[in-house]
């Protein structure tokens, strides 16, 4: 059994400090993610919403330590359930994903195994006896919204939206204490996507784990999040709560202006520059509509309290602007 930080009332089962991410290009180490912090509480849907590019699956993938071979956390802390992930072996990380932390990939049909029914598919995620497994899996497929009959069913024969709910049942059989779901609707249509969000928001009252939301859909986030992270070239500029407070940062502030005109996704916007600014200045410097000389020098991220922050140093404690 693990212990869970506690923060007031809210208790806080993932949390991460500085972490830095980089990829391994020849004699060079490019950087992905900078400078992250993070805390995601039980029971809450955070949901991280930022362009292609912006590094919300490296995130995702850095949280249950999938990152591809090229990819290396270079420094800062991971924290799942009280537990530093960060540094320990890929044979205690293996014992911890399913159980602390599970994912909901992006395309279903390219992580499914053709060959295993789905039967198959939720006997090798479990971390049970066979006993265990023969009683929840009927419980976990039903829940799910799908027909017992289909756990003989292979991977091909089902519709994109039935492919989805069986990660999500494969996601749920271990009841971890977090959930991430990497844009699980992006190939799916309106009405099917309305359906999974639905299922992921039933799953969260029930269950009570935190969830972590990627998506390029901004409105969507809006409309389902607890709190809302805002990503920018690898780093998280702002977490707001949605209806409760007005956003701050300008990049922010630019997408909420897209979304107020229905330009909701954002995935083919061009306000991610392909060119790496160095860490020493804003990396919303060159775009941003609102800087000024000050601005041209690094900034972290900045708490306002212990569940929203920002990083612009228009906002810091010190801000002479």
């Amino acid at each position: 059994m693990y212990l869970t930080r506690k923060t007031g009332e809210m208790e806080k089962i993932l949390e991460i400090k500085n972490l830095y991410v980089g990829r391994i290009d020849g004699t060079k180490i490019l950087p992905v993610l900078n400078n992250i912090e993070l805390s995601i509480y039980k029971g809450e849907l955070f949901c991280l919403v930022g362009e292609s590019g912006s590094g919300k699956t490296t995130l995702a993938l850095s949280i249950i330590r999938l990152l591809p071979k090229s990819f290396r956390i270079l420094s800062g802390e991971i924290i799942l359930c009280n537990k530093k992930i960060t540094g320990i072996s890929e044979e205690l990380i293996r014992g911890l994903r399913g159980k602390l932390v599970s994912m909901i990939f992006q395309d279903p049909g390219a992580y499914l195994d053709p060959l295993f029914n789905i039967d198959t598919h939720l006997r090798e995620s479990f971390h049970g006896n066979p006993v265990e497994f023969n009683q929840l899996k009927i419980k976990v497929i039903t829940e799910v919204g799908l027909s017992p009959e289909i756990l003989s069913v292979y991977p091909h024969q089902l519709s994109g939206g039935q492919q989805q709910r069986v990660l999500i049942a494969m996601a749920l059989i271990n009841n971890p204490s977090i959930i991430i779901a990497d844009e699980p609707t992006t190939a799916l249509d309106v009405l099917t996507t309305k359906q999974i969000i639905k299922l992921l928001d039933q799953i969260r009252i029930k269950h009570n784990p935190g969830m972590l939301f990627i998506t390029h859909d901004l409105n969507l986030a809006l409309s389902t999040g607890t709190r809302i992270g805002i990503m920018y070239r690898g780093c998280i500029v702002e977490i707001f709560k949605p209806n409760k407070e007005k956003p701050l940062h300008p990049y922010t502030k630019i997408l909420m202006g897209y979304s107020e005109e229905n330009h909701s996704d954002i995935s083919d916007t061009t306000l991610m520059d392909t060119k790496q600014e160095t860490d020493e200045k804003c990396i919303f410097f060159e775009r941003c509509p609102e800087k000024k000389p000050l601005c041209n020098r690094k900034v972290d991220f900045i708490w306002r309290d212990e569940t929203t922050g920002i990083r612009c140093i228009k906002y810091g404690q010190n801000s002479q602007m």
